[in-house]
């Protein structure tokens, strides 16, 4: 399950963080999840991810979790991964402050594995059912990106209306 837009929103101003990752890197950023796939490892990954964590920080401080959030997981009966690009360590504020921590198995952030692909890739190691994982995120280009693993990918979309309760109640009904 992704982070931000799905759990919650952070509302940071992502052309001011790129322009000043760029500035400080020594190079234009023009997408930070490329960046964070292709530098991983790196020192500049590292040092760019620093910067973007000041303000996810200050984010996670601010905001609370969107409403169906914490029913939906007291409902699922499975196993709950966060697979974010945020930091783990912003993320794990976020969960704690909000007594969300206990619902998930891992929180696995940016600094892990750099890309939503390895993110899954490493979840399915860990499960014996791996072709049961369901990805959720409110990312095209994630989904789209995860599609070749094998696993069930889900556009979760808030704008539209979605809601994590029904997509629970979608997971525990039997498929068609």
């Amino acid at each position: 399950m992704d982070f931000d837009g799905v759990i919650t929103r952070l509302n940071i101003d992502w052309v001011k963080v790129r322009e000043e990752v760029s500035r400080v890197i020594g190079f234009n950023v023009d997408s930070l999840v490329d960046f964070w796939d292709k530098y991983f490892g790196t020192e500049i990954f590292d040092l760019a991810s620093r910067i973007v964590e000041k303000y996810e920080l200050e984010e996670v401080l601010r905001v609370k979790p969107y409403d169906d959030v914490e029913k939906a997981l007291q409902s699922f009966n499975g196993k709950v991964y966060i697979a974010s690009l945020q930091s783990r360590n912003a993320l794990k504020i976020f969960l704690q402050r909000n007594r969300l921590n206990g619902y998930f198995e891992e929180v696995l952030g940016r600094e892990d594995f750099g890309s939503k692909f390895r993110q899954v890739q490493y979840i399915m190691g860990r499960e014996v059912d791996a072709e049961r994982i369901i990805f959720v995120d409110d990312s095209k280009r994630n989904i789209l990106s995860c599609k070749p693993l094998g696993v069930e990918c889900i556009l979760f979309d808030r704008n539209s209306g979605s809601n994590l309760i029904s997509l629970v109640e979608g997971i525990k009904s039997p498929r068609k």
